[in-house]
């Protein structure tokens, strides 16, 4: 059965997951795999002379959606403190982490010692990112400054934020995302997407926000210039479609009043 298989029965394998059993990308690259995988180890043990799907390319993933919140939704959140103690506590890591990036990992292990202070008084954090061990320099924004004050900032031996574990955090927002009736679940990370964002909204350049949010390269950094670009076209396709409704509401209009009898 093994002979049987050639590279036209790996391209027909390719098109019969994605189109027919409609998997995304990176499942059909993990069938192909381990189709790739058993071939070898046939060539191995003397059953087929070569794998013959080697040359079948894999497909490039899709770009990962970034999830972020909008400016709107943010002032919400922003309006709305919580009597639970627990959400209370995961609005403002949300918060705190739209105006400064820091995933959770990062949060999580933020020290005193990772909080400095600028020659004008302005407080910023350096330290190095949990994912990447990238530092990230980012001078903070005054409403992340007014959450950091109510918390440790002068004893080193215990973490800035009493956070929960991960799981709980989670749970927590998104339990305000129900409350507060967003159309996505909330999680943390949108946090830190919803952060570059307003950066590449606000007119900051690529190397700042690379520098602030400790990517190793711009490229992960472009990817909110295309966000931005993408609500752009979106906002001006609403514009041109509004303009359509007001130029035939005109037009109706004009033509009502050709059809009006004047009075003697």
């Amino acid at each position: 059965l093994l002979e049987e298989i050639t590279e036209g029965f790996g391209n027909d394998y390719k098109t019969f997951l994605l189109k027919d059993l409609g998997c995304s990308t990176d499942k059909m690259n993990k069938c192909l795999c381990w189709l790739n995988r058993l071939l070898y180890l046939a060539v191995d043990r003397e059953i087929i002379r070569a794998n013959p799907i080697e040359d079948v390319e894999y497909e490039k993933k899709n770009p990962p959606k970034l999830k972020h919140i909008s400016r709107n939704e943010l002032k919400r959140l922003m309006a709305t403190p919580f009597e639970d103690s627990n959400m209370e506590l995961a609005r403002r890591m949300f918060i705190f982490s739209s105006f400064c990036g820091l995933a959770y990992v990062d949060i999580h292990r933020l020290y005193p010692h990772h909080i400095g202070e600028a020659a004008d008084g302005r407080k910023y954090i350096r330290k190095k990112r949990g994912k990447t061990n990238v530092e990230a320099f980012v001078p903070l924004h005054p409403v992340a400054e007014r959450i950091l004050s109510l918390y440790n900032t002068t004893d080193d031996t215990n973490p800035v934020f009493p956070l929960p574990i991960r799981d709980i955090l989670w749970h927590e927002m998104h339990s305000i995302g129900n409350a507060l009736e967003f159309e996505e679940n909330l999680s943390h990370h949108q946090a830190r997407h919803t952060f570059g964002t307003l950066l590449i909204s606000a007119g900051i350049s690529i190397e700042s926000i690379a520098k602030m949010m400790g990517h190793t390269n711009i490229t992960s950094s472009q990817v909110y210039a295309k966000i931005t670009d993408d609500k752009i076209s979106k906002d001006m396709d609403k514009l041109m479609e509004r303009r359509k409704k007001i130029s035939a509401g005109e037009k109706i209009n004009s033509e009502n009043n050709k059809h009006q009898i004047t009075p003697l």
